[in-house]
């Protein structure tokens, strides 16, 4: 409430909910509160006292957000880039040009460098940035970097703390020498766990993870495995659009992880390629409330990439006596029209509800 009353300016009891996604008779109440502490002036719209200046920059947010990124952050989307950040878009194309290529076997395409801008935009206006600890899950959109450009751009550092967890020893190489900041950059698969010093550190995640159901729970709980426990954090989620089976899978996810979908706008994202999803993904902002948890214990083998879907077995389920078989490349059914032919060896019924896919067999 404290930065986005700072960040509003003179800001109305009406304003800051809509800013925070509070209810207006909390943000009353609380406002209330802050009066009777010093912390806002007694007149309206209220502003921030000296007290509650100092109490923002001291203890709540290391990085408070100055008139600069304010300005920047304010304004509809549709108005285009402010200056500021319409002028870093030729050396992202450059260094774009000279990252390493994108992998399809690991379902990458690079979002273009305006949505690598407005996506840092997009997390000023909602008071995402500046953070205390932002966590990457996953960089092939070079968004550390772009980070850092906007707050040198910006004579503001927008992360105190930054870290990016990515699979490519080139990719992170690439980040790591044309970072003018302080960051940690950690390899590892994200089948795996966080490794220890990516726990339970950062009050928010941002993650563009592969285009399948499993990719995006995988990515999003290692995301909540990174975060802050309580409610309050919050995580920047891109992913493309589905049909309402996997659509409604993902919502699935979403809930299971405890997670709040706080806003969502659709083909916020352009890439360079990624034809399967017309070139275009949406944005969530979801945030942590109490009963966030990850939802993986351990790591993960199933199939993750698109390539590993269309190449793994799937289990049916026989609605006639419950019974369940593998299907796919591996198994004794090819394909679900072959089982079906040849009848659920149980019953000898012929309808079948798919399930889960088969988790990799280890060598």
């Amino acid at each position: 409430m404290l930065a986005a009353i700072q960040q509003l300016g003179q800001a109305s009891t009406r304003a800051v909910s809509r800013q925070i996604g509070l209810p207006l008779p909390i943000v009353a109440a609380v406002n209330n509160e802050l009066r009777t502490r010093g912390v806002l002036t007694r007149d309206r719209p209220s502003k921030l006292t000296v007290r509650g200046l100092d109490l923002l920059g001291a203890e709540l947010a290391p990085a408070p957000v100055g008139a600069r990124p304010a300005a920047v952050a304010s304004g509809p989307d549709q108005d285009g880039l402010p200056a500021e950040l319409a002028a870093l878009i030729e050396p992202l194309t450059a260094l774009v040009a000279e990252m390493p290529g994108a992998d399809p076997t690991l379902d990458q395409s690079h979002c273009t460098p305006d949505t690598k801008l407005r996506r840092v935009r997009l997390m000023l206006r909602y008071g995402l940035l500046p953070a205390r600890a932002l966590l990457v899950v996953g960089d092939d959109d070079l968004m550390a970097l772009t980070v850092a450009m906007v707050g040198a751009a910006l004579g503001t550092p927008l992360v105190e703390r930054l870290a990016v967890v990515d699979v490519s020893t080139e990719l992170l190489d690439f980040i790591d020498d044309r970072l003018d900041v302080r960051a940690s950059l950690v390899q590892q698969d994200l089948r795996d766990p966080l490794l220890d010093g990516l726990r339970g550190g950062f009050d928010v995640a941002m993650t563009d993870p592969p285009y399948t159901t499993e990719g995006a729970r995988l990515f999003l709980s290692r995301a909540v495995e990174g975060l802050e426990p309580g409610p309050g954090r919050s995580v920047v989620f891109s992913f493309g659009p589905k049909g309402p089976e996997d659509a409604l899978e993902v919502q699935e996810s979403i809930t299971d992880l405890g997670l709040v979908i706080q806003a969502l706008h659709r083909d916020f994202n352009a890439y360079h390629g990624a034809g399967v999803i017309g070139g275009r993904s949406h944005l969530q902002h979801l945030t942590t409330s109490a009963r966030t948890a990850p939802v993986l214990d351990g790591s993960y083998e199933g199939p993750l990439y698109t390539a590993d879907k269309r190449s793994a077995d799937r289990r049916y389920l026989c609605l006639s006596c419950g019974a369940r078989h593998e299907v796919g490349p591996g198994a004794q059914w090819t394909t679900i029209a072959v089982l079906k032919e040849a009848g659920c060896p149980g019953c000898g019924a012929s309808r079948f509800r798919p399930l889960q896919l088969v988790p990799r067999r280890k060598p």
